[in-house]
């Protein structure tokens, strides 16, 4: 056991059953970003902070907020209320 209060942990990120990923659109390593999700081709919208993963070769994929929710169990949070009232 470590003294280090913040000692790293090591999580293994997959998606799930039924996710297949020769459906990917994978972006090229010197590419813009896409606005589309990489899996369904949803438009991602720019308030948005989708899931994106790189692979060794620096190739890039990202997955709007329903496939983060779909295949790899990541839900966004709703906004918080305005507090103008307060």
């Amino acid at each position: 056991m470590s003294d280090d209060p913040i000692e790293p942990h090591r999580h293994m990120l997959a998606p799930r059953p039924g996710f297949n990923w020769q459906m990917v659109n994978w972006g090229g390593p010197n590419e813009p970003a896409s606005d589309d999700c990489s899996y369904c081709g949803d438009e991602i919208p720019e308030d948005c902070v989708p899931l994106i993963l790189w692979n060794k070769d620096g190739w890039c994929a990202r997955f709007c907020d329903h496939c983060m929710a779909t295949w790899w169990g990541i839900k966004t949070l709703p906004p918080e209320p305005d507090d103008d009232g307060l």
